[in-house]
């Protein structure tokens, strides 16, 4: 069978993938075989061995990896035949802080999570604030929502109202209006114009980290 052809336009664009690869360093590169291995088992349904793949992966530095082994240990994972991974949020916990260190915003919020309610590890709400600040420093709205509430009630951090105008108003606008709006209205009665003003005006110069998968 003929070989379809090839336009110059595709060259182009393998070559630069080509070039990509090429500038990754070897860790990166395994990282994202991985990752992409693991996600793939496991969308498959090849659960046992999706989780051999992450377990190597984050040896390797992956925080999706190990974002991913902290969700199984926090949630359980089952076969239709029979339980793969027991519930465990202290192994949760282990993982979450693993990719959490690493960058991962949604183990950033699910690790806070648990030291919120003392799953798996002693309940902190210092600890609780400072993973929620992490994510939500990265763009994860719910961390900028629950560490606007601990700046409002001073619960784990010391009160600033300013700091906690800035994080509603910045997870309703990112859509989470429901929460973020009414928020909002209910923390302006406490506060005065030129604090309001101040912390719409840090929320539009926040610049953000960038989250790592």
């Amino acid at each position: 069978m003929r070989d379809l052809p090839v336009s110059a336009r595709s060259i182009s664009f393998i070559a630069a993938i080509l070039l990509i690869l090429g500038l990754m360093s070897p860790l990166t590169a395994q990282a994202m075989e991985f990752i992409d291995k693991g996600d793939e088992l496991y969308q498959r349904g090849h659960y046992e061995e999706a989780l051999a793949w992450w377990k190597d992966a984050a040896s390797s530095g992956s925080a999706n990896a190990a974002y991913r082994l902290g969700v199984a240990h926090n949630d359980g994972l089952a076969s239709d035949t029979r339980i793969i991974v027991q519930r465990d949020f202290t192994e949760a916990a282990k993982w979450y802080t693993m990719a959490a260190e690493l960058g991962d915003e949604r183990a950033q919020f699910d690790l806070g999570s648990l030291y919120d309610n003392g799953q798996g590890v002693p309940k902190s709400a210092e600890l609780a604030a400072k993973w929620y600040l992490a994510g939500a420093e990265r763009g994860q709205m719910a961390c900028q929502y629950n560490i606007a509430t601990m700046y409002e009630t001073g619960v784990g951090v010391e009160k600033d109202l300013v700091a906690a105008y800035m994080w509603y108003y910045l997870a309703a606008q990112q859509d989470f209006i429901e929460f973020g709006g009414p928020a909002l209205e209910g923390l302006a009665g406490q506060m005065e114009p030129r604090q309001v003003r101040e912390a719409i005006l840090m929320a539009k110069n926040f610049a953000f980290k960038e989250p790592v998968r």
